[in-house]
């Protein structure tokens, strides 16, 4: 007992962001109950500096653990520090400043409830980037998730409460299922611990059948998260109802994150689960790039393009190896810069007063008032889609080339087949995602439009945002190299 005691307590010495987080989710709370007399704009401002100020401290703390702290166990096993979970920490932190600046920038104005709940979603995210056991894996997605339902329902009007609602009951299912498929595991395997030898290795010894519905089952929540088929119902929906900087936010780090506990699993599961993730992958990339094909809403074609980039970076993950654990990775990293840069420019350049819905055709002309931002926005799209000169055409030929690799190795035509399939859909995504540059340049302005102008902030995130795509490209060396070390 005074053993276990001791290791809880030098756990603590190593959980300081976490501390940090839950102290400033309360500091939050507490300022906004002692300062409502102050008008509403100032409160405002003042939140989105705090709440800055919070992240980039946050930030502080990771790197020192990055420098100090060597890996291990925390908790008794329910946790474990470790590179990776380290990166991932940078990652949401970074997202979630970015998110923060989107929403400031673009002059939104929240009360202190919103920046307390974001400060509390990214504490489960932080949790769930160290989980290694069933049940920490299950509460700290649920208290993502919790998180997500409010931030979609949380300005309040008949579309985002719609959003919310949805979110929440397709969550709830999700979630069951999850559960339930957690406690077959734990039947046949008699651990939570999925990092513990004797879990694959009882696994190995389990009918397939059995073996891979339970496996499933428990994958729920983590694939509703990632929006894989077909567990991405929910999507399109909730991308159109929430804020566009909160969409930023979801469309970067649950995802992200979701797609760590992915690989702690895979790494443990037995080969035959190969061919039902390279299924998976397939039919997510191929509903997603078709879907996104007919939208005439901006942020719902952002929403089905998330789907697609889920299922790409599921290639990386079929091939069930470091090699394809790191191509993933650092897809996932570069995925961050285009897909916020995307979500701010397209929140940015909309002359709609409505953020909710953004029709591609409000669009038309509007690169001739802002030649930058518009070249801005299609670089990232191009780097969405995946074409040279941009980073994203790097992340695509690691994660196929990885994808590769794994057929020479076991020559399974389902590995063909997700390859040659995945590279026509990315010819079928530069449909879809040059709609929007198209409308900004060579579309007409419709007379009601009325001028988009674009504050020094914007312009500013804009370019923090977009110059890593082209740089990244040019140097791949250097994130690559990092994310091997990890």
């Amino acid at each position: 007992m005074l053993e276990q005691l001791d290791h809880i307590i030098a756990s603590l010495a190593r959980f300081t962001p976490e501390v940090w987080l839950m102290a400033a989710f309360v500091a939050l709370i507490s300022w906004d109950l002692v300062t409502t007399e102050v008008n509403e704009e100032g409160r405002g401002g003042f939140f989105h500096f705090l709440t800055c100020l919070v992240f980039i401290i946050l930030g502080l703390f990771v790197y020192h653990q990055w420098q100090t702290q060597s890996p291990g166990p925390l908790f008794n096993q329910m946790l474990v520090l470790d590179g990776k979970a380290l990166f991932f920490k940078a990652l949401i932190t970074f997202s979630a400043l970015i998110a923060v600046l989107h929403s400031w920038v673009m002059k939104r104005r929240w009360s202190g409830e919103f920046f307390s709940i974001l400060v509390g979603m990214v504490f489960g995210l932080f949790l769930l980037s160290m989980a290694t056991n069933l049940l920490m894996v299950y509460v700290s997605l649920e208290v993502v998730s919790i998180s997500s339902y409010i931030l979609t329902a949380f300005r309040g009007d008949r579309k985002s409460s719609e959003g919310g609602m949805k979110y929440v009951l397709f969550g709830s299912v999700a979630s069951g299922l999850m559960l339930y498929g957690m406690s077959l595991l734990y039947g046949l395997t008699t651990t939570l611990d999925f990092t513990n030898p004797a879990f694959g290795r009882i696994l190995v010894n389990v009918d397939p059948l059995v073996s891979a519905s339970a496996l499933i089952l428990a994958m729920s929540g983590l694939l509703f998260k990632i929006s894989a088929v077909p567990f991405q119902i929910w999507n399109p929906d909730v991308y159109e109802a929430a804020d566009t900087p909160v969409v930023s936010f979801f469309s970067v780090a649950p995802k992200a994150v979701a797609f760590l506990v992915l690989m702690r699993l895979f790494s443990v599961l037995p080969l035959n689960f190969q061919p039902v993730l390279a299924v998976i992958s397939l039919v997510t990339i191929t509903i997603g790039n078709f879907s996104a094909l007919w939208q005439t809403d901006a942020k719902r074609l952002m929403a089905y393009s998330s789907i697609a980039q889920s299922g790409f970076v599921l290639v990386g993950l079929v091939a069930f190896s470091s090699l394809g654990n790191q191509t993933a990775i650092f897809y996932l990293a570069t995925y961050l810069f285009g897909t916020m840069a995307s979500f701010l420019l397209i929140d940015a350049l909309s002359p709609s007063l409505s953020k909710n819905s953004v029709s591609i055709s409000s669009f038309n002309g509007i690169g001739r008032q802002q030649p930058l931002a518009a070249v801005l926005l299609t670089i990232a799209f191009l780097s969405l889609v995946g074409l040279p000169l941009t980073v994203g055409f790097s992340a695509k030929l690691l994660v196929f080339s990885s994808l590769w690799e794994a057929y020479q190795q076991s020559s399974q035509n389902l590995f063909l087949i997700l390859f040659v399939f995945g590279l026509l859909n990315t010819a079928v995504s530069l449909a879809f995602y040059l709609k929007i540059p198209f409308a900004l340049f060579f579309r007409k302005t419709a007379e009601e439009t009325p001028v988009v102008t674009l504050s020094w902030g914007v312009t500013v995130l804009s370019l923090v945002l977009t110059l890593p795509i082209i740089l990244l490209f040019l140097k791949t060396d250097w994130l690559i190299n990092w994310i091997s070390g990890l």
